[in-house]
């Protein structure tokens, strides 16, 4: 009997219910769930063999069989199959192609001829014949294993792995390999008895790293090894010795992940030519939630000495902080504490590093409201920050700012209301007081308790105005004014958190431009300023301009130069990725005290950032002489697979560029190439110039992963 288009149950066929027609099957599958169907364009059955042809599928389970004809032979319940065979396992990373194949009923035992096993789109393994074992062994005979493109026209793939046998084990995800040679451009390099890897759908297993090679004039000619050490599902161990001419170096790398966070460890050991002893150093970073809100975090660093980290590439600020942090935040309430510990790495200061800051702390704590008989909004807080040197000295009798010590508490109360008026102005007001107490430690010429209190108040008055250009943009233009007061009534202090001015469109109403809290009151002062923005689908750009002035100034003012400053910025942002910011700070006679401009040009073919920065000098915040920096960095796509990278710090006052580096790599779907070199040009007592030089080789599922999957093509079988 011949059916045509049929869907049909092999349970049917294996239990004991006879067969007499299509209403024989349904029953059968009425009566028991099967365990496999079958579909094809046409099925014959004799009473012990079923033959289907065209377009054949078996599902079994979660796993899929496609292939030109099918026989059932009911006796043993096995499947003689004729291909193209395509076997998919249940989430479709696991595809096994045949041109012949015995297999049993469920699919999960049997033997296939003349097969390929592609894993995940990325690895495939050609073999003469491959044995499927409960569904979870794929065993493989006379293997070519590789993740490159192999066709007719490149018949050598660029690397690949021959060997007697693979054994895949679908549970563990590893690769078994026997007697296996490793080949490129199909020349042996190098034969290994046994060998083990994972397969791309494991992320994460034990095994070497793909190492790489490393050359600078500091550290000389070296490689780095990377083996990776599971831990279990959440913690795992990175070892990695880097071996030189003139260093040897153990590094090691710990994560671990919590229910509620992670944390993770680096460091490094070294013996090096360098210097005497062991050098090296530790940096741990970690988040928690700890529950009602509040986020843990730590990032604790530490160094043996100021030029270790340099010479090895690690980090190149010049301060090596560690924090630990406290924080809550919500809708209208906000707590933030920070306790850390600061090294400083600039040579310059290492005769004077016990007068500079050791430990640092600050909390702050922010609660807004509304007041159901007082318009606006109500805000009030508790702060506290403390500055500990090492040095005994007293800071008066010292050159320096020897061993001082300060700890300051202080709470403050903050009125805010905003109201519109008339023909659409938006009239604003704001008014507070901050109090603070302070503890001064190894300075004669402050007080050791000081009292200060700074009220405040400020209205400001704007006109927004808003419209649809003739191309829908969507245009703002809003100028403003404001006039305000503030001013410290209380004992002298000294400045340690205000030393910084920070003038920008964002603060450009606040009633003070420091940072902290010790140069708090500036006097009276007036705003007055324009902004413009303008948003559409294509394009968004904006610009502000304005000017502050502080009428009566304190002592120290809170804006650059003699206390008048213009301020001019602006905003471009396109569709075709474009992105250009730029500000600029003027004195009162329009000479420059500060300019910075950002942008980024991001485009199919290539990528381009570079900044701007220009600053004067200024000895209250430590700037003995102007600063006047270029960056530059960007990508191209040289062609198909290659891509070059380039980066520049350049500093424009001396003409001297900073650092420099050049990268190019090359990356098809079964291999990753990149080659870097960067030239340091720093001179000092601590640190010379260096070049480094590093090359890394990855192969395509193994290592460094690759973004483009193996080609259509398959490899020849053996």
């Amino acid at each position: 009997m011949f059916l045509r288009a049929a869907c049909l149950s092999l349970a049917g066929i294996t239990g004991a219910v006879p067969f007499s027609g299509v209403q024989s099957w349904s029953t059968a599958m009425a009566q028991e769930r099967p365990a496999a169907t079958l579909l094809a364009d046409q099925v014959r059955f004799d009473g012990a063999r079923l033959t289907a042809q065209g377009n054949v599928e078996v599902f079994y389970g979660d796993v899929r069989l496609t292939s030109g004809q099918i026989v059932y032979d009911r006796a043993d319940g096995s499947l003689g199959i004729t291909g193209p065979i395509r076997l998919i396992d249940a989430d479709g990373t696991m595809v096994i192609l045949a041109d012949a194949a015995q297999l049993d009923a469920d699919l999960r035992n049997g033997i296939l001829t003349s097969a390929r096993l592609v894993i995940d789109q990325q690895l495939q393994l050609a073999s003469t014949q491959i044995n499927r074992v409960d569904g979870r062994y794929t065993r493989l005979s006379n293997t070519v294993t590789s993740a490159c493109k192999v066709c007719a026209g490149n018949p050598v793939p660029l690397w690949e792995i021959r060997a007697g046998e693979v054994i895949h084990d679908a549970q563990t995800r590893q690769l078994y390999f026997t007697n296996a040679q490793f080949r490129l451009a199909g020349v042996p390099v190098m034969y290994l008895p046994h060998l083990r890897l994972p397969d791309p759908t494991l992320e994460r297993a034990t095994g070497f790293m793909i190492p790489s090679l490393y050359s600078s004039t500091t550290l000389g000619w070296g490689i780095k090894v990377p083996y990776f050490i599971k831990l279990g599902d959440h913690r795992d161990l990175t070892v990695t010795p880097f071996v030189s001419t003139a260093t040897r170096t153990l590094n090691l790398s710990y994560r671990q992940a919590y229910v509620n966070g992670d944390i993770a460890a680096q460091g490094a050991v070294t013996s090096d030519d360098l210097s005497d002893g062991l050098r090296g150093y530790g940096f741990v970073e970690g988040a928690w939630d700890v529950g009602q809100g509040y986020s843990l975090g730590i990032d604790l660093r530490a160094a043996s000495d100021i030029s270790y980290l340099v010479d090895y590439g690690i980090y190149s600020g010049d301060r090596l902080n560690s924090d630990i942090t406290l924080s809550r935040f919500g809708a209208d309430a906000a707590f933030d504490a920070t306790l850390m510990t600061s090294k400083t790495l600039r040579e310059s200061e290492q005769t004077i590093k016990d007068t500079i800051p050791f430990v640092l702390g600050e909390a702050n704590f922010e609660k807004s409201t509304e007041l159901a008989r007082l318009p606006g909004t109500l805000t009030y807080g508790l702060s506290a920050s403390g500055f500990i040197r090492k040095s005994d000295a007293d800071s008066a009798l010292s050159t320096d700012a020897g061993g001082l010590d300060v700890l300051r508490v202080g709470g403050s109360v903050d009125w805010a209301h905003s109201h519109i008026i008339g023909p659409g102005l938006r009239f604003g007001a704001d008014a507070g007081v901050g109090v603070n107490l302070y503890a001064i430690h190894q300075n004669s010429d402050y007080d050791s308790t000081v009292a200060r209190t700074t009220p405040y108040g400020a209205v400001q008055l704007s006109y927004p105005l808003v419209r649809t250009s003739t191309r829908g943009a969507r245009q703002v233009l809003e100028p403003f004014a404001q006039l305000g007061w503030a001013q410290t009534y209380g004992g002298d202090v000294p400045n340690s958190d205000s030393t910084v001015v920070e003038f920008d469109e964002g603060n450009l109403m606040d009633l003070t431009r420091f940072a902290g809290y010790d140069r708090a009151g500036s006097g009276a002062s007036s705003a007055l300023g324009l902004r413009f923005t303008s948003v559409s689908d294509h394009m968004g750009y904006g610009v502000t301009l304005g000017r502050v002035d502080e009428i009566s100034p304190a002592t120290e003012t809170s804006l650059f130069g003699t206390g008048a400053n213009w301020i001019i910025g602006g905003y471009v942002t396109l569709s075709n990725g474009l992105n250009l910011t730029t500000r600029g700070v003027f004195d009162d006679d329009l000479s420059v005290a500060a300019w910075e401009t950002r942008f980024d040009l991001s485009r199919e073919t290539y990528a381009v950032s570079g900044t701007h920065a220009y600053v004067v000098a200024d000895a209250n915040a430590g700037r003995d002489t102007d600063i006047n920096e270029l960056q530059l960095d960007g990508s191209f796509d040289l062609g198909r697979y290659w891509t070059a990278s380039a980066d520049i710090r350049h500093d424009l006052n001396d003409d001297l560029t900073n650092s420099a580096g050049l990268g190019l790599s090359f990356e098809n779907e079964c291999t990753k190439v990149t080659l870097g070199a960067t030239r340091r040009y720093a001179d000092t007592t601590a640190l010379d110039p260096d070049t480094s030089y590093s090359l890394t080789i990855g192969f395509g599922a193994f290592g460094a992963k690759s973004n483009r999957t193996t080609g259509s093509c398959g490899l020849a079988t053996p």
